[in-house]
């Protein structure tokens, strides 16, 4: 009888094997999907780390913090003048992870950049290099993913350019995917192929009181105009987690010190520029599943 029923035993272990499908999902544990329980490593379904980012846009004076608005809302200059912002951009680039024995990382992500030859204009050179460049406005309101990052470190601080840096202010923006923020869809956005992007498109209404004002406009750009921030950070980059950094931006610190009445387009320019590293800071850092 013992024999029978453990014979009985045996065959039903057999059908459960038989009937049993190996689980299929990503065994790298450097995903954010990592799933311990799968039986058969599938990297096609690894999804990786990114690092976002996401821009608080606000206006602080002594006692108060406002949503920075557009065209809406007035805003006083140092000398009691009010003035209206119809539309504010600008790109963020080269953005890094600084760790703290000093070394920068960067996203995996790459980008091919066709850069005209000058003697031959139909002449293009590709230029692959990182892929981490964004652009934002107060009328955005998202999570920017830069790329993917998968290293493991302390984090010491975060770096990136306001403007468009290095090989990719040189190249042809209609050479690039339709959805990547370097290929500007107007000329609001682009000097030429000499001087590159605009890195901050700024304008202002300097009355407003007359309904038919017409903006003051002032495109920035150019290598001289590129400014780098750099803020702290102190939380570790950890295996199969997105790390999210939420910047505020302080515009009343990019127009502190304009007259708004009196400043021509070149000094407006020049002060704000100045102006424009000491208006980020971090508010919050996070590691997330998701």
């Amino acid at each position: 009888m013992r024999k029978i029923i453990s014979n009985v035993l045996l065959l039903g272990s057999l059908f459960v094997l038989g009937c049993y499908e190996a689980q299929e999902g990503c065994l790298d544990v450097e995903a954010v999907n990592y799933d311990f329980s799968a039986d058969k490593d599938v990297r096609d379904d690894c999804e990786y780390p990114l690092l976002r980012l996401a821009f608080d846009h606000r206006y602080i004076t002594t006692d108060t913090v406002y949503t920075f608005r557009l065209d809406d809302s007035i805003y006083i200059d140092k000398a009691g003048n009010p003035f209206k912002v119809n539309d504010l951009r600008f790109y963020i680039s080269n953005v890094h992870l600084i760790g703290a024995n000093g070394q920068e990382y960067g996203v995996e992500d790459e980008l091919s950049v066709y850069i005209p030859q000058s003697t031959n204009s139909d002449s293009l050179l590709e230029v692959i290099i990182e892929d981490n460049y964004a652009i934002t406005s107060p009328s955005i309101n998202q999570t920017y993913s830069i790329g993917t990052l998968r290293e493991t470190f302390d984090v010491a601080s975060i770096r990136f350019a306001i403007g468009v840096e290095g090989t990719a202010n040189e190249g042809d923006p209609t050479a690039l995917a339709t959805s990547h923020p370097l290929n500007v869809r107007d000329s609001s956005l682009w000097f030429s192929q000499d001087s590159g992007y605009v890195f901050n498109y700024i304008s202002v209404f300097r009355d407003t009181t007359a309904a038919d004002t017409i903006p003051e406009v002032l495109r920035i750009g150019t290598t001289p105009y590129l400014q780098t921030v750099e803020l702290p950070l102190g939380v570790e980059k950890r295996n199969g987690l997105h790390y999210f950094v939420r910047i505020q931006i302080d515009y009343q610190r990019w127009f502190e010190d304009i007259n708004i009445k009196e400043d021509d387009k070149s000094t407006l320019i020049e002060k704000i520029v100045t102006n424009l590293p000491q208006s980020f800071s971090v508010v919050e850092v996070e590691l997330q599943q998701n």
